[in-house]
């Protein structure tokens, strides 16, 4: 089924959050991704500065990207959840290459948790909302910056142990939905007064202005990767991506370990899917009579 998909893959830090002609696009804070077929798109048409996959290659790349594999903090699950909720159905058209997508995505999934079962399940911290978890104190107040799809993998974590979390960000229909799921304050950033003991920075946009109104803080937690706070409020503890990174646990050092078994696993549930499609003449096969 997967002979003629296409998957380019960015993540460069210059990257840019743009669309392609032919392609189905999945942006997250450290990659793009483009899938398409080769029969609907023009090679001419694709950029010469990004990453090429064809075919089963194509799909073991995204296997390894959903599984975590790839993610700076090896074998998180909150790039399975992006996944799932990219290439849901209602954020699909009804074209014929939109149904196989569907395809792609459940057997993506389907693979994903097997590679989960047998080699990530019980192995400790794999989320960014335990390791937010672990640096804040029980029943303490914490400013959330940010609405997206981090910020509600995060919620869950923050929001045990008796803390009162404020969230802020600038759309305010989102900030209603996660009270709603949620016990939660929230505040558009306009309004927001800052009362909190820690910050929790789980957004692309925060103003380094901000930070001139805010009080000393026990501690901030920034989860963004591609930059840090120049200036950072005095008695302040401040920790960043890198320093989370940097202060991983043997656990999750063993993660690490783990990445040539689940490499392995990857491939050989490729070449199974491979072997499946292999009475298949053509590739995506919804897709057989179409042209470019």
């Amino acid at each position: 089924m997967w002979g003629n998909l296409i998957v380019l893959h960015d993540d460069t830090e210059e990257r840019t959050a743009k669309e392609l002609d032919g392609f189905v696009s999945w942006h997250t804070c450290m990659r793009s991704v483009y899938i398409g077929d080769d029969r609907l798109v023009s090679r001419e048409d694709i950029p010469e500065n990004i990453s090429y996959h064809f075919g089963f290659a194509a799909y073991q790349l995204i296997l390894e990207i959903v599984t975590g594999v790839h993610s700076r903090l090896f074998g998180e699950s909150e790039i399975l959840a992006q996944f799932r909720d990219r290439f849901r159905k209602e954020n699909l058209n009804d074209s014929p290459f939109s149904k196989n997508l569907h395809k792609l995505r459940d057997q993506i999934l389907e693979q994903t948790k097997i590679v989960r079962s047998k080699l990530l399940t019980g192995q400790g911290r794999q989320t960014y909302g335990s390791i937010a978890d672990s640096f804040l104190k029980e029943k303490e107040s914490v400013s959330l910056f940010g609405s997206g799809k981090l910020v509600e993998s995060i919620l869950p974590y923050l929001v045990q142990k008796g803390r009162s979390v404020t969230v802020v960000a600038r759309n305010s229909e989102r900030l209603s939905q996660l009270k709603s799921r949620y016990a939660v304050q929230t505040s558009l950033w306009e309004n927001y007064t800052d009362r909190s003991e820690s910050l929790v920075i789980a957004s692309s946009y925060f103003p380094e202005t901000l930070i001139s109104n805010i009080k000393s803080k026990r501690l901030i937690i920034d989860f963004r990767a591609e930059t840090e706070l120049q200036h950072i409020p005095a008695n302040t503890k401040y920790v960043s991506f890198k320093d989370i990174l940097a202060n991983i646990t043997e656990t999750e050092n063993h993660l690490t370990n783990l990445r040539p078994q689940i490499l392995s696993l990857i491939e050989e549930l490729t070449r199974e899917r491979e072997e499946e499609q292999i009475h298949l003449l053509h590739g995506w096969e919804d897709l057989a009579c179409l042209e470019k």
